[in-house]
């Protein structure tokens, strides 16, 4: 996610900056009819652009170079406007990219900047961090709930035993004894047994708290790791796709304006990212990947769309097209 969010499948969602499992509602886009795709480039394109909603024919044209440039048209892509502004876009269940009207208004008129968020939102999609994400924390919060109970019930049972032993010791004292001093031993003895009982609860809680302290700083690494693995996905990708390398480097500028993005937090400082983009521009020169995606683009031809029976999100489909009933007819004939 930028600081970018995405979600993770379990209880919340991984983003510009992961998000949660409920999209909001989202803009309709104006109707349209949905009239089949011509055959070339130029009439696809033209079509688009007179029956898609602006923002839609952008990340439309977007995902189709970044789609074909970096062979990820091999599956469909879903993409939605969040209707709020917003700084931020981000991934979540299958193929499935939101993007904010917030990003999408700062981010106007540079279609290299607006790639390399697609791109980025992509590449966790590509690096299965939603998947893996979901898996690992499931996996995680298990291991600490066993390993918290293995620690504390050796100190559980004790305190349990010296509970019942000092009870039963305290009763027997007040009758062997009696009087005032027996009742006062019998007191004593079950006020011993009550507190090991309170302390250990108490050293139970503690542990409990630790781990999970432990648990949030993993995740967080964790996900600041994959950041820094979607960003060098969206640079590369969008600069394969022919967009400008600095546009990954405008997104930056625009993330650097918002309180907290010069610290890590569940995503890296956004100082730190603009080094490591940097430092990719250099490992991998904008001009041998343009030479790369622009030979794949042409091998292959534009990617067709559907928008959704609510017209509320937009399909580019894989380069096997958006229609079962065609592929049927192609293979077997009508």
């Amino acid at each position: 996610m930028l600081n970018w969010k995405r979600t993770i499948l379990t209880t919340s969602s991984l983003c510009l900056f992961l998000c949660s499992t409920t999209l909001p509602v989202f803009a309709k886009p104006k109707p349209a009819p949905q009239r089949k795709p011509a055959s070339t480039s130029t009439s696809i394109y033209e079509q688009a652009k007179k029956q898609l909603p602006e923002d839609f024919y952008a990340l439309y044209r977007v995902v189709d170079r970044i789609a074909r440039a970096n062979e990820l048209d091999n599956r469909p892509w879903r993409i939605m406007a969040v209707p709020k502004y917003d700084v931020n876009a981000f991934a979540t269940d299958v193929n499935l990219i939101a993007v904010f009207d917030g990003i999408l208004d700062q981010l106007a008129g540079d279609s290299s900047a607006l790639a390399c968020v697609v791109a980025h939102e992509m590449g966790h999609h590509v690096k299965r961090h939603l998947a893996v994400g979901a898996a690992q924390k499931a996996e995680l919060i298990a291991k600490i709930e066993e390993e918290a109970k293995r620690e504390v019930l050796g100190e559980q049972q004790a305190a349990n035993e010296e509970s019942t032993a000092a009870v039963v010791g305290g009763a027997v004292v007040n009758r062997v004894v009696g009087g005032t001093v027996g009742g006062l031993l019998g007191s004593i003895l079950g006020n011993q047994g009550a507190q090991r009982q309170a302390d250990s609860q108490k050293r139970i809680n503690q542990i409990i708290e630790k781990k999970k302290q432990e648990l949030e700083e993993r995740l967080a690494m964790q996900e600041r790791q994959q950041e820094h693995e979607a960003d060098e996905i969206g640079y590369i990708a969008s600069v394969k796709a022919g967009f400008d390398p600095d546009g990954c480097l405008r997104v930056m500028q625009v993330l650097s304006q918002i309180p907290g993005s010069e610290s890590d937090s569940t995503h890296p400082a956004v100082p730190k990212r603009i080094e490591a983009i940097k430092a990719l521009m250099i490992k991998y020169p904008p001009q041998t990947l343009a030479k790369e995606g622009e030979a794949r683009i042409s091998k292959t031809k534009p990617l067709t769309y559907n928008l959704s029976k609510d017209q509320a999100s937009l399909r580019i489909n894989s380069s096997r097209g958006g229609s079962q009933a065609d592929d049927i007819d192609k293979k077997f004939g009508r």
